[in-house]
């Protein structure tokens, strides 16, 4: 009798072992792929703004290095899942971060191709989305504003993307309904964050990137009509840095 309730107690030890385990692999899988969304639409911004002006030699660096960036993330997956779909969502993420190389490496020769770039940072944009999609782990509340402060971060690098790619290929209407499309995702992530009960220090935090988000969004809208670039990448990087600074603190409050 005691040698099965011994028995009994070390199976169900060793279940909450393998089900901590199969946590902790899933949360490393969302903050992979979190972190994939985010640089996908990275490099494109800092390759288009190389692609307006070479002088800009530094944005081609930084694209680089947040590609090499990736391979940590790919390892973390690779790490974390025996998956067969996700092994081969891998697959699809080595092959755009080499397409994508190469025409960052193709850049400094010839003119560029910002539709293929776009076309490979949504190939990688997708797969990164998937791997979402095989999770089964609930997220607390406070989980679900971290990822939404996330989620913020990716649509400003995301419609930046398309506002530039405006501007390099003005006959692509499509690109103008992106960047529409994730206008109107920012507005909803926004919502999401009116309801949560900021202290002092943090409300104004977050009033003021409502207010440098109002601005942006003008020019956003504008900007389809006129060129203005570097205003752009000012006041996208001001409202990225009060995301994240809102960001560390749902980390912090969870």
């Amino acid at each position: 009798m005691y040698r099965y309730l011994k028995l009994g107690t070390l199976l169900l030890l060793l279940s909450s072992l393998l089900s901590a385990t199969s946590m902790r692999s899933q949360v490393s899988l969302l903050e992979a792929s979190e972190n994939i969304r985010l640089n996908s639409q990275r490099i494109v911004v800092s390759y288009l703004s190389f692609l307006a002006n070479q002088k800009k030699f530094d944005e081609r660096e930084l694209a680089l290095t947040r590609l090499e960036e990736l391979n940590k993330q790919f390892e973390l997956i690779d790490r974390s899942t025996k998956d067969k779909d996700s092994k081969d969502v891998l697959n699809f993420l080595h092959y755009s971060k080499n397409k994508m190389k190469q025409l960052l490496d193709e850049a400094l020769i010839k003119d560029g191709h910002p539709a293929k770039m776009l076309a490979y940072s949504e190939i990688m944009l997708n797969a990164a989305e998937s791997i979402n999609e095989t999770l089964d782990y609930q997220l607390s509340e406070e989980e679900k504003m971290l990822i939404n402060m996330k989620n913020i971060s990716f649509l400003i690098e995301q419609m930046t993307k398309y506002y530039m790619a405006i501007h390099i290929d003005k006959n692509n209407e499509s690109y103008v309904d992106m960047l529409n499309s994730s206008i109107s995702e920012m507005e909803k992530a926004l919502l999401i964050l009116d309801d949560y009960n900021y202290n002092t220090q943090n409300l104004a935090l977050f009033t003021k990137l409502k207010n440098n988000w109002i601005a942006l969004k003008g020019y956003y809208t504008e900007g389809t009509k006129a060129e203005i670039d570097n205003i752009v990448l000012l006041a996208s990087r001001e409202i990225q840095k009060d995301s994240l600074l809102l960001e560390k603190y749902h980390s912090k409050n969870q």
